[in-house]
């Protein structure tokens, strides 16, 4: 068995918490760490944050941050025969949707389950059979005859939709489920979060949970101006490019420990990205090389999380780096990681956390 939580991530990705959604989650971080941290609060937007006080440089703060929200879908329309018509939330892909079972929450806090109707194969055109509809042109199907039933059962447009969890291990070690991304960035937080309660770090540690990052990567923002980290370390998935379909964009492979990340961009009209702080990152490749942890570097266009825009806060900027954990099958129902790697990235921060301390050099020039 791996040297975390496993029962804890299969948890994690069962909690409903579509960007915009998140309180099922939200309630659940505020309510575990509350009895391990000093101070937990919770903002407006939904984050949580729990700080750990340091015992030697309480004002010396060290962030460690992960979304905790999912992409998903949102109900639109009813039609009148009791089919719902959706729209996405944040970067979910058509070509995964068909056939999906999905569950539906409700504002009184009830889960529905769905089924995102696919046309029978035998009706389906010869020019149909190689096209990926437009969500605008799916519909989930819940058993239900018409727009009254359904409302009178309590949906709603604007009504929450994940996939239906699906949590798996399997293989040599293989964890599959939808939310991966990126509840294993949780995951990782709470097992820190757990083995520094009792044998507090010299620096004070803020843990960031935070939401709308498959929305507008801006969720966090008032995370980091509320308590003014000396530096950010940001958890996150990237892209395992080592199965057939994929091309070898970067060098990132599962079984291979974390990625650092040297450079993310969006490349699609935002300009958002993030360049690890060159000193911080190479402090965390220093502790990594000295514990003989493996560690990948990771230069991807078309991927940004949070420190996209947190980057430019405050009248100095933020200090920031990021670890991936290699991932499968992003946004898809099916999201891999592999237990060894999410490992390793445990060990790495249990690593590089006591050495935290004012005495790092961590400015430009």
């Amino acid at each position: 068995m791996p040297d975390f939580d496993l029962d804890l991530l299969e948890q994690l990705c069962a909690i409903h918490a579509v960007s915009g959604r998140e309180d099922r989650m939200t309630a659940f971080i505020r309510d575990r760490i509350r009895p391990l941290v000093d101070e937990v609060s919770v903002d407006n937007l939904g984050n949580v944050v729990g700080i750990l006080k340091g015992t030697k440089y309480p004002d010396y703060r060290l962030m460690l941050q992960a979304h905790m929200d999912e992409l998903g879908l949102i109900i639109r329309n009813i039609t009148e025969d009791g089919f719902l018509r959706i729209e996405r939330v944040g970067g979910i892909p058509e070509k995964t949707l068909m056939g999906q079972r999905v569950d539906i929450l409700t504002d009184d806090d009830r889960l529905f389950p769905g089924y995102i109707g696919a046309k029978s194969h035998h009706i389906t055109s010869a020019d149909e059979k190689y096209k990926v509809p437009s969500v605008h042109d799916m519909f989930i199907d819940v058993g239900m005859i018409s727009r009254e039933q359904v409302e009178k059962a309590g949906i709603q447009v604007g009504d929450p939709i994940t996939y239906f969890p699906n949590f798996q291990r399997f293989g040599d070690g293989m964890i599959c489920s939808k939310a991966l991304d990126n509840r294993v960035g949780v995951l990782i937080l709470l097992e820190i979060l757990k083995s520094f309660s009792q044998n507090r770090p010299e620096s004070t540690l803020i843990f960031s949970f935070t939401v709308l990052e498959e929305f507008s990567i801006r969720g966090s923002l008032p995370t980091v101006t509320a308590t003014k980290p000396n530096a950010i370390i940001s958890f996150d998935i990237t892209i395992a490019t080592d199965t057939p379909s994929d091309k070898p964009l970067h060098p990132v492979a599962m079984r291979k420990g974390p990625a650092i990340k040297l450079m993310d961009f969006h490349g699609r009209g935002t300009l958002g990205g993030l360049f690890s702080s060159p000193k911080l990152r190479r402090f965390i490749e220093a502790i990594a090389r000295k514990e003989g942890i493996p560690l990948q570097r990771e230069v991807i266009v078309g991927v940004i999380t949070d420190p996209a825009f947190q980057l430019y806060l405050d009248d100095k900027g933020y200090i920031i780096a990021a670890l991936s954990v290699p991932h499968r099958y992003s946004h898809a129902p099916i999201q891999m990681c592999h237990e060894t790697d999410i490992a390793s990235t445990i060990q790495l921060v249990r690593a590089f956390v006591p050495a935290f301390s004012p005495a790092i050099d961590l400015s430009r020039g």
